[in-house]
């Protein structure tokens, strides 16, 4: 069986390790290859195990570009033309409808989308939902199944009238569970090179600094937390993207450069995990934050907003503490009671990983994913 994989660009997010993982998953038994726009972070590391079957589509791109748009189009479908392939599954709203098009030209035999997050929603403009859910509906036309991450999302995708209700399917997202709960912390030698003191308090959110992840309020919260103690936490970001600028001018504006590590794309995240008392999450909306199930992985608490996703896995009070985006108040509060109290981030820390185990595994995933291709 061939099976091509289509994503818009493989930064360092939860849709890009699910399909990377899936790939992974998948390629000793069929054919695999993954499609993606240039430029990604994770594309030397898929590049590493797909070697030749990494396709880098040069006109994949996020931004809005008719000629590029169709030149991407074009390229999809002149692959699907040049490859005998049987299966094709899109990530990501940008491929997942040129993907899916290309496809159903090319006649394929299973059309397959994830939605990691549906693309309208209450923080862009009328104009902007009222085209991408036009499209969505469309596209949903040439689909076979809709995969969706969460059961929000499958009742959101209903009610909007996106595809029929029987062509949705939960299947969720995940992570490598073993290799983040036997990984082995050197937390004396983290400390000394983010130049963070070794009684200090670390707060760590893991994100692209794009709109949809709302940075700019991790910085608020820095602010507030150690405007309400004597004793000052640190805060480490990691990610990269467009709003670091507008990150950094909000620090430096506050004056919080002692305090603040930004820490670019990294590679590896379990460092910055596990040397964090508590793991934030200030996004404005999401699909299901594979940062959460990393966290709950390593026994650390959560402090994100209330939203689709972060619900299903977050248990407010239980193994972290929700609010709503932009409440810069209650944030700080929850985040300033758990630093005050380890063993309640200790006992919130293990509620959580006990919270993942058994459905938010890859091979879980994997195994999801098989019975909608194969079935």
């Amino acid at each position: 069986m061939t099976i091509l994989y289509i994503i818009t660009k493989l930064e360092l997010g939860g849709a890009q390790k699910v399909c990377l993982n899936l790939a992974k998953g998948l390629m000793d038994a069929h054919e695999v290859y993954v499609m993606t726009g240039p430029g990604g972070i994770l594309n030397e590391e898929a590049r590493s195990f797909l070697h030749s079957r990494l396709i880098i589509n040069p006109w994949l791109k996020r931004e809005i570009s008719p000629l590029n748009d169709l030149k991407a189009y074009r390229e999809i479908k002149r692959f699907l033309k040049e490859h005998a392939v049987d299966i094709v599954h899109t990530h990501s709203s940008k491929a997942g409808i040129l993907g899916r098009w290309a496809a159903s030209r090319a006649r394929i035999r299973r059309i397959i989308h994830t939605i990691h997050g549906f693309p309208f929603n209450n923080y862009r403009s009328f104009a902007a939902n009222a085209v991408y859910l036009m499209l969505e509906r469309l596209s949903a036309r040439v689909t076979d199944k809709l995969v969706c991450v969460t059961k929000e999302d499958i009742a959101l995708g209903k009610e909007k009238k996106v595809g029929r209700p029987g062509q949705y399917a939960l299947v969720r997202a995940a992570a490598d569970l073993d290799r983040l709960m036997s990984y082995g912390c050197d937390d004396t030698m983290f400390r000394k090179q983010w130049d963070i003191p070794r009684d200090a308090s670390v707060i760590t959110q893991i994100s692209c600094l794009k709109p949809q992840k709302n940075p700019v309020d991790f910085v608020e919260l820095a602010r507030k937390v150690n405007e309400d103690r004597d004793k000052k936490a640190y805060f480490v970001l990691v990610g990269d993207g467009v709003l670091r600028p507008d990150v950094e001018e909000r620090i430096s504006l506050y004056g919080l450069e002692p305090f603040i590590r930004l820490a670019g794309w990294q590679d590896d995240v379990r460092p910055f995990l596990a040397a964090a008392d508590v793991v934030t999450l200030t996004s404005l909306w999401e699909g299901l934050p594979i940062t959460i199930i990393e966290a709950f992985a390593m026994k650390k608490c959560m402090v994100a907003t209330a939203i689709n996703g972060n619900r299903e896995v977050i248990i407010h009070g239980e193994n972290g503490y929700l609010y709503e985006p932009r409440d810069i108040e209650s944030a700080s509060r929850y985040l300033c009671a758990l630093l005050n109290d380890p063993q309640k981030r200790e006992k919130m820390g293990k509620m959580g990983y006990e919270r993942i185990l058994d459905e938010f595994s890859v091979e879980k995933m994997i195994s999801d994913t098989k019975i909608l291709y194969f079935s």
